[in-house]
């Protein structure tokens, strides 16, 4: 049994609790207030452990796949769709077990590219790859860690125009590209039209960001 008012477990014969001297009652273990909260806390799972449990296992399917493949077809072919999709699956598990996200991500967009680089080879379609799917991967890539970059930085406007700035090279890097895989040409259409007021309002931010009071009238519009 347990103390009523400070929960101490008590031995049977006790008239008082000996921590708070509180008259002792009869509460059994099934209707202590902390049993539940107790059991459910034991329970908890250990998500690092399962992940690293996960990748374990992922890798050793992919191991005896790649022995397999070499034994039956005497070379590597199919057993790279294994290898690779494990991979990528082991980069997302990586959000967990690293404590720097950032590490995390770089590892996840790199498998995620060579997934998509071995599909590409093997179904013989690498063109799509190097054309269009690797470079956009790589710029969303340099999209997300510049913003990380600049999340050190104080001046909003300053990294407002810089992002813009980024966002229009993609747009025109992006129309290219497209040109490219279509006509193998490297020219550009539609991009020079959108990019027009994007770098405009992305020059007069970075010029707008040299004024302190205008930055500190930002700073306080936007709580930041």
């Amino acid at each position: 049994m347990y103390c009523k008012k400070c929960n101490v477990r008590l031995k049977e014969y006790l008239k008082e609790c000996p921590l708070c001297h509180n008259k002792v009652e009869n509460i059994s273990e099934e209707s202590n207030p902390y049993n539940s909260y107790v059991e459910k806390f034991s329970r908890k799972v250990n998500i690092k452990y399962f992940s690293k449990l996960i990748m374990k296992f992922l890798l050793l399917i992919s191991f005896i796949t790649l022995l397999l493949n070499i034994i039956i077809n005497k070379t590597v072919n199919w057993s790279l769709y294994a290898i690779t999709s494990s991979f990528y699956i082991c980069s997302c598990y990586s959000y967990i077990i690293l404590e720097d996200k950032k590490n995390a991500f770089i590892i996840n967009v790199f498998a995620l590219e060579m997934l998509l680089l071995i599909i590409s080879y093997l179904t013989n379609t690498l063109s799509w790859f190097i054309y269009l799917v690797g470079p956009i991967i790589l710029m969303v890539l340099y999209f997300v860690l510049l913003n990380i970059y600049l999340s050190n930085y104080k001046n909003m406007l300053r990294n407002f125009s810089i992002v813009l700035m980024y966002i229009a090279l993609i747009l025109f890097l992006l129309d290219g590209l497209i040109h490219l895989y279509k006509i193998d040409i490297f020219t550009t259409s539609w991009s020079i039209y959108s990019n027009i007021p994007i770098l405009i309002i992305s020059l007069l931010l970075f010029i707008l960001s040299f004024n302190k009071k205008i930055q500190n009238e930002f700073e306080k519009r936007f709580f930041i």
